[in-house]
Order: C-alpha cells, then structure tokens, then sequence
C-alpha cells in the first residue's frame, strides 16, 4: 500500500537486506508466482509478460512487500523498456525516507518521459505520484489527494485509484482514540470497494490495516480470515490478519495463520534459494507468537518461539539489530511471567560493530531487568542506581543523531527506555510507601508510551498500566485500578493476565459475582496454560470457594507473587501477578 511504503509503519529485525542498496536494473528476475491475488490495471504495452510482471508488482505493492514489488516491477521494465507504468511502480516501491529520494525521482522521471501516448488514467497516476516523488508524502500530500480525488471521479469503475488514495489517507489513532487525519475518509472509501470488489485482496488488507489500531478491530474480523484464502502466498497480508485476530483475542486462529506466515516465507525462501533475512514478514511473526502465548498464560511455549527466533536469526549470520531484536522477545517473555532473574541472563552479545541505538538498547534492557531482579530481593539501593542509569542512558541517546532506514534510531530507543525508567522508579517508589510519588511516576510512564513511535523498538518492561493499576489497588484506590484494568483488559481481550487483573481488582472493590465471571473468564483463556502459574491458581481456588476469596481479599504488595521453582531446568517459577 502506497503510505505504508512511503514511511517506515513497524520496526524492522534486519537493518539491512539484500538487493536494497541494488539499482533497480540489476535486480534479479523474479518468478510468475500464484497466491499474491488478482489485481489487474491494463497498461499500455505489447508484450503480455510485461503486462503480467506489472500485475504482479501492483498486487505485491497492495500486500506492503515492497522488496518483491521493486523486483516485478524491474522485470517489467525489462520487458517492455517504454512501459511507462513499470517506472512508476518502482517510484512507489522504494523505501521510505530521504535514503532513496534520488532513487524515486529517477523512477518518475522516467515515467513521466515515457507516459505521453498512454491512457489518461496511466498518465495521470503518473503525474500523482511524481507530487510525492517532489515534494515527499507530507509536502505533497494536498496535490496528490486532489488528483487522485480526480481519478477517483472520472473512473469511478476502476479499483485501483480508490485503493491508492484509501491506502496514502490511513493515518491510524491517536492516543485518546481520535481517527488520524483523512483515516474516516480511507474508511469510507474502503467500506465502498469491500462491497464492489469483495475478492479484491489489496482492498481486505487496507481494511484490516484501517482498524487494527482502532478500538474496534472486530469491524475488519471477516478481512483477517479472508486474506488467507485469498493471498496464502502473501506472508506480509497474513502478518496483519493474524496481528489483528491476536488484538481481537483470538488467540488460536491466529497462532495458526502466524504459523502459515512463517511456512509461506520459508517456501519463498526455499523457492528461490534466498537467504533468511530476505523473508518479509517470519522475524515479526515468531514475535507475536511469543507474544500471544505468553498471554495465553504458555511460558514455555512463548519461549520456543522466541528462541526459535533467536536460531532463526544466528543462522543468517544477522546483525546486532537482529541479535537484539530476539534477545528482547525472549526478555519479554521472561518478564511477563515475572521472571526477572531469567530475562537479566539472556545474552545480548553484540560485538564492536553496534551503533549508538544498538548499545543503548542492550544496556537499557539489562539495567531494567536487574533493577527488577533487585527489587524482588529487597536491594533499593541497587534498584534506584539502575533507575539514575536509564534515566542518564535516556539523556544520551536523546542527544544522538538520527538514523534512517531500516536501523534503529537512537531517539526511539530513548524514548522506549524512558518509559521503563519510569515504570521502574513507580515500583520503587510503591515498594518504599510513598503511593503519591509511585502513581505520578506511572502516570508518566502511561502517557509516555502512548506517545511512542510505531517504529521504535518493542516495550521490554511490564505493562505500565497494569503496574499502575497494582498500586492503585495497594493503597486503597480499588475503583481507579479497577477502571485502569478494565481498559487495559479491553484493549487486549485474550490476554489471561488483563483478566486476571480485572478478577482482583473486582475482588478488592468487594464485588464478588462479577469477580466470580471474571475467573471464569480467566479460566477459560489459560485453559492450555501452564499449570504452575499462581495466578491461574488463584483463579481455581476462587472458583472452588472457600478460602480461596478469604485469601484474595488481602491486596498483595507490589510485584506480587512467588512460587518455588519447578524440576527439570525451566526457571524460576516467580510471577507478578500478570
């Protein structure tokens, strides 16, 4: 879709992959491939392959994939050497940012010279782009609109324009849940083409990307399950499906077609003899499976899959970004579970050749894990020096130059660590007495991450809503954790630890039926959990009665549980209560 190639839209595990820095005429040739849709937009050209290579390219570019797009679109032009659309295709399938600015106006110029004696509707999908191409998405995003607003309008039949107009106005939300400028206007537009062109896969891809961010991603739930029947080649299209059913907590379905995005690369892969890091959308995918298993109360599942990323990366001889990418997946996985000692011991061995970002990151990540891992052992004094060092680590990276492209940027990794800074200073501010000094540090940590950039690194602390929820509950304000829990609960309706939270927080506020429907909840959400987790134990023992509720009455301290560690080499078994 063309906004998502025209700025950088999730964080990249690679900072750098084969044939990026290739001009667009050394390419390698592609294959004809199925699985990628059926878009179809006539261009004017004698040579059929040229045609087919254009149709594939345009279909890839729906899909966001934008490495394979660039290929089509290069065999295209070789090809047909006059296809004035194959040039335009490769404009639009360059990577964001000024690195390939020179690129994408080479790209149009050519397009632009060979345009004259084209149709209308080529020439002037020619013109639109060339706006961008000028004057960058934001300087030319009036011009382009309007004439793309034009296409629309004198060919009202025709997909295409719609599909790249409703994909440049997605805009996501804004914090307190307000659409982004033009994001209305896409969702209207892309309402229409569901009901014209409803096997059109571009069109359920933009209509899951519309409401992914929103707070009903339900809307976009018939998308999600239609694009793997549609698109079962098309890993990038299958990532957003299973990203969405995962925010919408069904965790099963889309474990299953994360997995199928992980198979459909490695056939990719295997098809065409390519190395590991060339693969669009595995890396990301082994991610969220980690994630939504983690969730599902899975800790040693959601450890397989972040360590099967972890090999999948040291196979491919990756880089630091890559290195750190996985370290973190596995530390999430550990601090979900409030292992904090565990994810203190991932290695993060990045060699001299790490940038400024890269280092930050790391020593960010350990510094939170020992702070946690001496607030568990009762050592403030530890816990306040890690806090100093984020909070100077935060200083330095902040003053940092920017980076571009695929590489983590120094500033988004400040601000990440600032969020955990915060989060951490709040515990240990609860852990001291002082509940007022905890919940402003929270606070802070709360608007902090929700101001954080797409494009930055994953968050590697728990939750600072939940955290913040817990202390509410802790100093006697049951009715403002209770809401905090019901937020964050409605924000990921699978996760067992939101649920969890919720239970407890109706427990403190003594309303036990609807603490009763909230185990039950809880229980039906880790019913292929682990069996030692103490919060899925304490959700049995309510539901059996008795002592059970005595117990939960008594609001725990701040982190919450410890249970011994079990047999056999896992870790240890401490869980902070979600």
């Amino acid at each position: 879709m063309l906004a998502r190639l025209f700025r950088a839209d999730a964080p990249s595990v690679h900072a750098h992959v084969a044939w990026e820095d290739l001009p667009d005429e050394a390419l390698p040739t592609p294959p004809l491939c199925d699985g990628y849709g059926k878009a179809h937009l006539p261009v004017t050209t004698q040579v059929p392959v040229a045609q087919a290579y254009f149709d594939q390219g345009l279909r890839l570019l729906h899909l966001g994939w934008a490495l394979e797009a660039r290929r089509a679109f290069a065999e295209a032009a070789r090809q047909d050497p006059s296809l004035a659309m194959a040039w335009w295709g490769l404009a639009l399938a360059r990577g964001p940012g000024a690195r390939f600015a020179a690129d994408r106006a080479e790209a149009i110029r050519k397009a632009l010279a060979l345009a004259e004696g084209t149709t209308d509707l080529e020439q002037r999908l020619v013109v639109a782009a060339s706006l961008l191409a000028d004057k960058g998405p934001a300087n030319g995003r009036h011009a382009f609109v309007r004439e793309m607003e034009f296409l629309v309008d004198r060919f009202p039949e025709e997909p295409e324009p719609r599909l790249l107009l409703a994909g440049f106005l997605l805009d996501g939300y804004e914090s307190d849940g307000r659409p982004g400028q033009g994001q209305p206007y896409a969702q209207f537009i892309l309402r229409d083409l569901l009901r014209t062109h409803p096997e059109h896969a571009g069109v359920h891809l933009a209509w899951v990307q519309a409401w992914l961010p929103s707070a009903r991603p339900e809307t976009a739930r018939a998308s999600a399950e239609a694009l793997p029947l549609l698109v079962p080649a098309g890993s990038p299209a299958l990532l957003a499906a299973g990203r969405l059913l995962l925010r919408m907590g069904r965790a099963a379905e889309a474990n299953r077609i994360l997995e199928a995005v992980v198979e459909a690369d490695d056939a990719y892969l295997a098809r065409e003899s390519l190395p590991l890091e060339v693969a669009p959308s595995a890396d990301a995918a082994l991610r969220l499976l980690s994630e939504g298993c983690a969730e599902e109360g899975r800790y040693r599942a959601a450890q397989k899959w972040a360590r099967k990323l972890r090999q999948r990366v040291e196979a491919a001889g990756a880089g630091p970004q890559a290195i750190l990418f996985a370290a973190t997946t596995l530390v999430a996985a550990h601090l979900r579970f409030g292992f904090c000692r565990a994810a203190a011991e991932v290695p993060m061995e990045l060699g001299d050749c790490a940038t400024v970002a890269e280092q930050g990151l790391r020593d960010a990540v350990r510094l939170y894990a020992r702070g946690a891992c001496a607030l568990e052992t009762g050592r403030l004094g530890d816990v306040e020096r890690a806090c100093q060092a984020l909070e100077t680590l935060v200083i330095t990276l902040s003053d940092a130059p920017r980076s571009e492209g695929r590489a983590l940027c120094p500033r988004d990794v400040a601000r990440t660590t600032e969020v955990a800074a915060q989060e951490l200073r709040g515990t240990l501010d609860a852990r001291r007495g002082d509940s007022g000094r905890a919940e402003a540090a929270l606070t802070r940590a709360l608007r902090l991450e929700r101001r954080l950039r797409p494009v930055g690194p994953a968050l590697f602390c728990r939750p600072p809503r939940e955290t913040l929820a817990r202390v509410r509950l802790h100093s006697g304000r049951e009715e403002k954790a209770l809401e905090l829990a019901l937020e964050r609960a409605g924000e990921r309706p699978g996760c067992g630890h939101c649920m969890l939270l919720v239970a407890e927080a109706h427990v403190a506020c003594e309303c036990l039926s609807e603490a009763a429907r909230d185990f039950a909840v809880v229980l039906d959400l880790w019913r292929d959990a682990d069996p030692h987790l103490p919060g899925l134990q304490r959700a049995r023992g309510f539901a059996s009665g008795g002592r059970g509720r005595a117990a939960l009455r008594r609001v725990p301290d701040v982190p919450v549980d410890t249970a011994p560690a079990p047999r056999g080499g896992e870790g240890p078994w401490t869980v902070h209560g979600g």
